[in-house]
């Protein structure tokens, strides 16, 4: 990390990553401290690279951030039987002393929200925390600098930790820099044919896919990747869930983000050229990343392989897409009466729910 990162202005690159991690921060506390009948009795938000928790004009860094949702969800925070635990952790002792001083003078309420500090190295501290994650339910918060922290040991660590959301930053791009350094691609298992097989601007996909390679097969979890670029350098995060509907939170937020590809927030594929100049070759307008996965789930319908709107939901989600993407091509087959279906549902609060039943896809 530059010894000067804090002090100067969050970059932009900076500011997509923290408005991707408020926004779900946003969806996240609600689901355990707003219910009436709490399923978990603890909440852990483990923020391990937290910094001061401002840059040089003021803007909030995380902690500051999940302090201040929290003050949205005063209510809740005041009425439920919930722990609620903030877990903040630099290896700087400087950072975590003018931390505690910021939130001190931030007159952010912290009345039944219990805030632990650390100076750690970040190794070190993952194995004492993990004890304080059984039991509860867990939001992750990586925002380390490069590509270290997240190997494939940790990683394998992480997933495998029940009720627990991770967010993670990664320099991708350093991938690409120092592709010939073992010591580099050996963290998830790259090679460097691989990386140089890919445009530059495609790395954090292709670190993506290492990761979720990674994820034993039978392990029920899902990832889904934002690119964020600056400059020439492609960096990301990576969002891991264990249930349907962490995935399908983060995913809403990410195509509000990009609402042509849902993950990035450039042009990762020529798919907003394509959608504003269109090709006089139709095959290449076919080739954007919405209509190319609406074709292959109309495929899939009709060929029968998709038998109701359960797994429509489930290759959806998998795929990294949202209920308005799948709602366009169920209507359209209904109308043109391709298939008979009545009131599906392709949100997870409804359509996983334990007592009803999947609605069936009739081909006609």
């Amino acid at each position: 990390m530059s010894e000067d990162f804090f002090q100067k202005p969050f970059t932009e690159d900076t500011n997509v990553k923290l408005s991707l991690y408020k926004e779900y921060l946003k969806e996240w506390f609600p689901v355990f401290i707003a219910a009436r009948r709490p399923f978990k009795k603890v909440v852990n938000l483990f923020d391990f690279f937290c910094g001061p928790g401002k840059d040089s004009e003021g803007t909030s860094g995380s902690p500051l951030i999940a302090l201040e949702i929290l003050k949205e969800y005063q209510e809740y925070v005041q009425d439920t039987t919930v722990e609620i635990n903030l877990h903040f952790n630099d290896s700087k002792i400087e950072y975590i002393e003018t931390l505690r001083k910021n939130i001190n003078e931030s007159g952010l309420p912290t009345d039944k929200i219990n805030i632990h500090f650390y100076n750690k190295d970040f190794t070190e501290l993952f194995p004492d925390t993990i004890p304080k994650m059984e039991n509860a339910a867990n939001l992750i918060f990586l925002d380390q600098f490069g590509v270290k922290y997240v190997n494939e040991e940790r990683f394998k660590v992480l997933i495998g930790l029940p009720v627990t959301d991770i967010i993670f930053f990664i320099s991708s791009s350093t991938f690409n820099r120092f592709h010939n350094d073992d010591n580099v691609t050996n963290v998830i298992g790259l090679t460097s044919e691989e990386i140089q097989e890919k445009p530059f601007y495609e790395i954090h996909r292709l670190v993506h896919q290492k990761y979720f390679e990674l994820i034993p097969q039978e392990v029920s979890y899902s990832l889904a990747p934002f690119s964020i670029k600056k400059g020439t350098n492609i960096y990301g995060l990576i969002f891991g869930s264990g249930h349907p509907l962490g995935m399908e939170k983060f995913l809403n937020i990410c195509w509000k983000e990009d609402e042509e590809t849902g993950e990035a927030n450039f042009d990762i594929q020529g798919d907003k050229k394509l959608c504003l100049q269109p090709s006089l070759f139709p095959e290449d307008n076919d080739k954007r990343k919405i209509p190319t996965f609406q074709r292959q789930l109309e495929d899939k319908i009709l060929s029968g392989e998709l038998k109701s709107d359960k797994e429509v939901f489930v290759y959806m989600i998998n795929n990294g897409f949202i209920g308005k993407h799948v709602s366009e091509v169920v209507n359209r087959l209904k109308k043109t009466g391709k298939i008979k279906i009545k009131h599906p549902s392709f949100s997870c609060t409804t359509v996983l729910k334990p007592t009803r039943e999947p609605k069936k896809i009739e081909i006609l």
